[in-house]
């Protein structure tokens, strides 16, 4: 080191400059290239969020004012005197030819009025009561075969009842359009439906989006608050789901996901979304060109760099690189590796009598934990040798159960035979997977001995498909799910009753286990939680259906295993999905089978 020193103390003074230069350019360019890039980026990054922005809001107002048109036209409609008298007619069978047509002819107006309505109808309670009015026929817009099932299949997109979609249902699937139902009541009566508006419009707003120049790069949609897409530029895309939703918190603003910006504005009182996206590399193309120009540059750069610094890393590293040798030998297996200090300087002669001391260390060490593993091993036999043979706790817990049979003790009979039983399948040598009957015969052990100390506060119903009995499934998976619906579901639950339903069926290529309960359930935001933590370690999660779920993934694949949700009852259902599987690997299965 001390001769290198010297040799550098001899050079030029350009050849020291040279080396400092190299070095300031580089921290220069490279400086001004992240400098540049960044602001470029930047730049262009606002100004296209803010065009965005402002074209999301004006879509938004746009499609804020048609939405609020079209309820205030609804109840207006639902609100007339002929419309009520002619439903009142037709629903209770009375004479209605004249209340017919002053309602007809109130529809007419409506339909006259907006030039971007296409028909609008009346429909009694009788699906064959209704007055239609349209700039099409009724044959040509299909009303009577589309309406019934539409309507039933639009959501409500308010706080009120008026539902809405936006799909090609009528006119043969020629043309989508905005289809709109609101329900028809009493003025006189509350509760009292007397039928239903239905009303189609060619929107604007949304066949803006329909329409959009496939060309470009940028896309618009409108979804709704549960992340269906009502109108988007791939028509193939209306009425799917986007998985994005979980993004959107606030009214307005932008988010990355998949390597595109998204951009959304709310639409104020309405269960809507208007969003745009465009690919991030479309942000970057006007900055491109400076970018490759100013990498260019640094290339240029660190090459004369390394030429100058080269000589200079090898001779600073040579030392260092004979340690590293010397380690991968050890790597190898050389532990008696010795690096000669000779020449190597002081600090580098530190270190490479350090290098041999920790070797010296590690030959102690390794004949240390050959001993201790040898001990350990030893260990570990004698307990083996000293463990309490199940077969012992069977016999004994049938000792037991006959005993109680000759005193006449028919609880404590019931209850120690169940608990043989499962215990049969939880300490034997028995299968890591076993067949389906076997694991219910387990559950409706455990539920025998639950009632029997519970007073019989859970009732229990199994609806299992004949030919779905015989799928394998790993031992020790449905009784953790039981427990917990008892547990944190029945037992907290006021009055301390309730019931699990337990229904198996066998689809075309895999097995549906449902387990419900009609204990306290839990929100919808922890059923979420619940399902996110299945596949994930967190210690604020409970392991037991954590580890339930991961058996089955790890056998069987990430596309089974557990999934929750809630039920009508208010309490909670798990879905079990696994592959039909009647036989299993070797090696999977150790032990003899036990039948119980």
């Amino acid at each position: 080191m001390r001769k290198w020193m010297e040799k550098v103390s001899r050079w030029k003074f350009d050849k020291k400059m040279q080396l400092l230069v190299t070095v300031s350019i580089i921290a220069t360019t490279l400086i001004v290239l992240v400098v540049s890039t960044i602001s470029s980026v930047t730049s262009m990054k606002q100004q296209s969020i803010e065009l965005l922005q402002a074209q999301n809001s004006t879509t938004a107002e746009n499609f804020k004012s048609s939405l609020d048109n079209y309820k205030t036209l609804a109840i207006a409609t639902v609100m007339d005197t002929s419309i009520q008298q002619y439903l009142k007619a037709v629903n209770y069978n009375k004479e209605a030819g004249g209340l017919k047509s002053s309602a007809f002819n109130i529809l007419a107006s409506i339909s006259n009025m907006h030039s971007d309505m296409n028909f609008i109808a009346v429909v009694g309670k009788s699906p064959d009561d209704y007055i239609y009015k349209g700039q099409i026929a009724i044959s040509a817009a299909q009303f009577s075969q589309v309406y019934t099932f539409d309507a039933q299949q639009c959501k409500t997109v308010q706080d009120s009842s008026i539902k809405m979609c936006f799909n090609n249902a009528y006119f043969n699937g020629s043309k989508y359009t905005l289809n709109i139902y609101f329900p028809i009541y009493d003025t006189n009566r509350v509760l009292g439906e007397l039928g239903l508006l239905c009303m189609n419009f060619t929107d604007p707003s949304l066949l803006q989006i329909l329409e959009y120049d496939s060309s470009n790069k940028l896309e618009s949609m409108v979804v709704d608050t549960d992340g269906m897409m009502i109108s988007a530029r791939d028509k193939d895309k209306i009425g799917t789901n986007v998985d994005f939703i979980p993004k959107m918190k606030e009214k307005s603003g932008t988010f990355s996901m998949g390597g595109r910006l998204y951009i959304y504005q709310k639409v104020s009182d309405w269960r809507f979304y208007v969003v745009s996206s465009v690919p991030m590399m479309e942000l970057y193309k006007s900055s491109i060109r400076t970018i490759f120009l100013m990498a260019f540059i640094l290339l240029f750069l660190l090459t004369i760099s390394l030429l100058v610094v080269k000589r200079i890393i090898s001779k600073v590293y040579r030392p260092l690189d004979k340690v590293v040798r010397k380690m991968d030998d050890v790597a190898s297996g050389s532990l008696k590796t010795r690096i000669n200090v000779e020449h190597m300087g002081e600090d580098f002669t530190k270190l490479a009598v350090g290098f041999n001391s920790m070797m010296e260390e590690i030959l102690v060490l390794m004949e240390q934990v050959k001993m201790e593993q040898h001990q350990i091993e030893q260990i570990r036999f004698n307990a083996l040798q000293s463990q309490i043979q199940p077969h012992f706790l069977y016999n004994t817990l049938e000792c037991i159960h006959w005993q109680a049979m000759v005193d006449g003790n028919g609880e404590i009979s019931t209850l120690v035979k169940a608990l043989a039983k499962y215990y049969r399948i939880c300490l034997s040598g028995g299968h890591d997977v076993i067949p389906l009957k076997m694991e219910l015969e387990h559950v409706r052990n455990y539920l025998i001995i639950q009632n029997m100390r519970y007073d019989d506060i859970i009732g229990s119903e199994f609806d299992v498909e004949e030919a779905a009995s015989d799928v394998m499934i790993p031992k020790l998976t449905l009784q953790p799910l039981v427990e917990n619906s008892i547990y944190h579901g029945i037992k907290v639950k006021e009055g301390k009753t309730g019931s699990l339903f337990l229904k198996v069926r066998k689809r075309s290529s895999d097995v549906l286990i449902t387990l419900a309960d009609t204990g306290t359930g839990m929100s919808q935001q922890q059923i979420d939680e619940m399902n996110q933590h299945l596949s994930e370690y967190d210690d604020s999660f409970g392991y037991g259906v954590r580890n339930v779920n991961k058996r089955i993934e790890l056998l069987y694949g990430e596309e089974f295993g557990l999934y929750y949700l809630r039920n009508e009852s208010g309490g909670v259902t798990v879905e079990i999905r696994l592959p039909y599987v009647t036989q299993v690997e070797d090696g999977i299965i150790r032990g003899e089978m036990i039948h119980v």
